[in-house]
């Protein structure tokens, strides 16, 4: 058994003790996270619309190539069919939820070059290929803003705009796509007290108006967890949380390490990122080399 493998087994045990505590989280769906009660007869807000007239970014699928968020088109196929199977059991949790539970998806990574921003990219284009959902991608990495460099977004204002304005709508920073069901939300402008914003009272408003669209999800490209305090700042405030775990490269302390540092209630998967062809998806035709394996971390980490 490798490294990751072992870390992977390690996390799996908690997904019992997870499903015997489900009922009693249900229970308590209609109380927010800092334990005050959700106001119940709320108007409903209205859905995002998944198709936008005048896009204010057009995206390709040469673009995306050309800025390495794509397979090869040989391996595209593939590729696609990966995220569809990731995205089923995103979905699962989401469609399970109440009152915006689990929309809000975090990708992070323990270490840096484990291939967060390419999944996080993946996984809102696939996301958006649902009909009854609108995928709001948010660029996180205040550090390394890699989304909002491709995208040529770097002079736009963003999430952190947001954070440390409050006179700010984000709803009008966020930039619309001419994929159906896709808005991108930058960085926006670097800040000493990233981590103290993120870690607000306004981050967690901010937020909460994106996700008053009940149509809505979102996926922010985070920031390594072990080497930046900006990525555990914005841990509290996620639904699920995907940690991409490269094979045979990141480190099981790493893992470890990357998991203990969240809260004990966090709804964790792990995504094995780059491991290598197994006869099962040789089977149904898999030739890329990504294959995704989940667990649920355990309250003891």
């Amino acid at each position: 058994m490798s490294v990751i493998e072992r870390a992977l087994e390690k996390t799996r045990v908690a997904h019992d003790a997870a499903a015997l505590a489900a009922p009693r989280q249900a229970e308590s769906a209609t109380v927010s996270r800092a334990g005050k009660p959700q106001a119940t007869e709320a108007p409903a807000k209205p859905a995002v619309s998944r198709h936008v007239d005048a896009p204010r970014l057009v995206i390709t699928e040469q673009m995306l190539s050309d800025i390495g968020l794509r397979a090869p088109s040989g391996q595209l196929h593939q590729q696609n069919a990966e995220y569809r199977h990731i995205k089923r059991q995103l979905l699962a949790q989401i469609r399970l939820g109440s009152t915006g539970t689990s929309r809000l998806l975090l990708v992070a990574s323990a270490l840096a070059g484990e291939g967060k921003t390419y999944t996080a990219a993946n996984l809102a284009l696939s996301l958006a290929l649902e009909p009854d959902y609108s995928v709001l991608l948010v660029d996180a990495d205040v550090i390394k803003p890699n989304l909002t460099r491709l995208f040529s977004l770097t002079d736009r204002k963003g999430l952190m705009d947001a954070a440390i304005r409050p006179d700010l709508d984000v709803e009008s920073l966020i930039i619309t796509t001419n994929i159906d069901g896709l808005s991108i939300l930058p960085t926006g402008q670097p800040h000493p007290n990233a981590t103290e914003h993120f870690a607000s009272l306004h981050m967690q408003a901010v937020f909460t108006q994106l996700l008053e669209a009940p149509n809505r999800i979102i996926v922010v490209d985070s920031l390594p967890l072990l080497l930046t305090t900006e990525s555990r700042a914005l841990l509290p405030h996620a639904d699920q949380v995907l940690l991409v775990v490269r094979a045979e490269t990141t480190p099981r302390h790493a893992v470890l390490a990357a998991l203990d540092l969240m809260p004990a209630d966090t709804n964790v998967k792990l995504l094995l990122n780059a491991i290598e062809r197994s006869r099962l998806g040789d089977y149904y035709g898999y030739g890329h080399g990504y294959n995704y394996n989940y667990a649920e971390k355990s309250q003891n980490g």
